[in-house]
């Protein structure tokens, strides 16, 4: 008969007899191996170990950029919302407007004001873009525009269709937008900017209001530097007559003895801020007084204010980024404008080796925060969604984010793909702050997830490289166009090149 099972102990056949299974039995081990022992239970660690924390500047990361209650894991970094926004995004449309060619190559704007047709008053926006050769002309976007009988009708074609999408294309076309024949303005040298003046950033405390005026700068030309003008859209636009009174629309400010490669204003309007081709200075619009910023000897070729306008960033040609605080005392030019010049005088911009030396250890207390990029920087943009975040692009084509308060780290995020090497190309981010779009030397457009870095959309939409964007924020029930592609498409982007001017949404 088989032995009976005695609990604690067990029997050896050899022997004939039991065996405790506690401890090592001599001489057993061979014939029959020992059952292991029960898990002991986890003891407490000890008071004075110490865990194992993520790094300050990962938690300070994921905090700022994706929630107080995110975890550091790639699952949780992307909301509900992010998703829908990335799905809408990744399968864009692209249309082209016919005739377009060589009108938008250098800025776009969109601007709210109010347009006289034959029925009347009318809330609507318009389209402003500028080219290299120093035309700046004015595109109606609502459909009562389409009343008049001396303007030029654009239509649009398909330039980027997803697959299995093409009927759906064809039964949603946009509407056609209108314009003059002629320019509203042909000024003497290339358009350097066109920016909205008194609300830079899309803050939803002011959605309803109107933009009145715009910022214009020139580049310069021959023996003769770049113009400062301030566009007035305040009054009624007649389209069969804006370009009779275009002068008395557009205002000259300022015009130097430099070159003006970009400007920018600040969230009031009070303030502009310009890169030339020997430092940056600030152009108080309010009393005319102009001062420096940041001299150097690199050109200036990119600024953007943040959201408090108390900082300006300046990306240079040698691939330095510069934060300079405007509440800092700055040093007067030699002139300064006590009214608006209409006149053609020209304000003197001394260079750098032309000041005192104190001016110029001031500056380099000021630059002493610098962050550099391995090429020329050819754009910034600032996130108002937080003053300490902006993206920077250089020539090279990387492109990154930056936080202010960990200049010292580096980047905190790269957007890899970019192509580009020597042109001035810009970075748009959409209102909401999520998605990231820019257009490289390829010909080819990619959109980007701000927060992942994620590539979400990358095609060639044109044989021409685009050399200027505008992302503006969604219509308010406007009249027309904007209304209609707002309502029916997620978002929406004007982009402009050589070739025409094209607009691309999501689906």
């Amino acid at each position: 008969m088989p032995p009976k099972e005695l609990p604690g102990f067990y029997y050896d056949p050899d022997k004939n007899r039991y065996f405790p299974i506690k401890g090592p039995i001599p001489g057993a081990a061979s014939r029959r191996p020992r059952p292991p022992p029960p898990p002991a239970e986890p003891l407490p660690p000890p008071t004075t170990c110490r865990r194992k924390r993520a790094r300050q500047s990962e938690l300070l990361h994921a905090r700022e950029m994706y929630g107080g209650g995110v975890m550091l894991s790639k699952n949780s970094r992307s909301t509900f919302k992010h998703h829908c926004q990335y799905a809408q995004a990744s399968e864009p449309m692209a249309w082209k407007y016919q005739g377009t060619a060589l009108v938008a190559d250098r800025a776009l704007e969109e601007l709210r004001t109010m347009v006289q047709t034959p029925s009347g008053l009318c809330d609507s926006k318009i389209l402003v873009t500028g080219s290299m050769n120093g035309s700046i002309r004015l595109y109606g976007l609502g459909s009562a525009l389409a009343n008049y009988e001396d303007e030029m009708e654009f239509s649009p074609q398909p330039a980027w269709t997803p697959l299995g999408k093409e009927k759906a294309a064809a039964n949603s076309a946009l509407a056609n937008i209108w314009s003059l024949e002629t320019a509203f303005l042909n000024l003497a040298s290339s358009i350097t900017c066109i920016k909205r003046l008194g609300r830079n950033f899309h803050d939803a405390a002011s959605t309803n209001s109107s933009v009145q005026r715009a910022l214009v700068t020139t580049l310069g030309s021959g023996g003769s530097g770049g113009s400062v003008y301030v566009m007035d859209t305040s009054g009624a636009i007649d389209f069969p007559a804006v370009s009779l009174n275009a002068d008395g629309r557009l205002e000259r400010v300022a015009s130097f003895d430099r070159t003006v490669w970009t400007a920018d204003c600040n969230l009031d309007g009070t303030q502009v801020v310009l890169g030339t081709n020997n430092g940056a200075s600030l152009l108080n619009l309010e009393t005319g007084a102009l001062s420096w910023l940041h001299r150097c000897k690199s050109d200036i070729l990119s600024l953007q204010f943040v959201h408090s306008g108390n900082v300006v960033l300046c990306g240079l040609r040698n691939g330095s980024i510069v934060p300079i605080d405007v509440r800092q005392r700055q040093n007067s030019l030699s002139s300064s404008l006590t009214s608006p010049i209409t006149t053609g005088t020209t304000v003197p911009m001394l260079s750098a080796r032309h000041n005192a030396r104190g001016r110029n250890q001031s500056d380099k207390a000021k630059s002493s925060r610098v962050i550099r990029m391995s090429s020329a920087v050819c754009s910034l943009v600032a996130l108002s969604s937080d003053e300490h975040y902006f993206l920077g692009s250089s020539m090279d084509g990387l492109i990154k984010l930056f936080d202010l308060r960990l200049i010292q780290k580096g980047a905190i995020q790269s957007y890899a793909g970019h192509v580009n090497s020597h042109t001035h190309l810009p970075l748009v981010v959409d209102p909401s702050e999520t998605l990231l779009m820019s257009g490289g030397e390829d010909c080819t457009v990619r959109i980007w997830s701000i927060k992942t870095g994620e590539q979400i959309f990358a095609h060639s939409v044109s044989d021409s490289l685009f050399t200027a964007l505008c992302w503006p924020e969604s219509g308010n029930g406007l009249n027309g166009f904007s209304s209609l592609f707002d309502l029916n498409h997620s978002w929406g982007a004007w982009m402009g090149s050589r070739a025409g001017l094209f607009y691309m949404h999501g689906t």
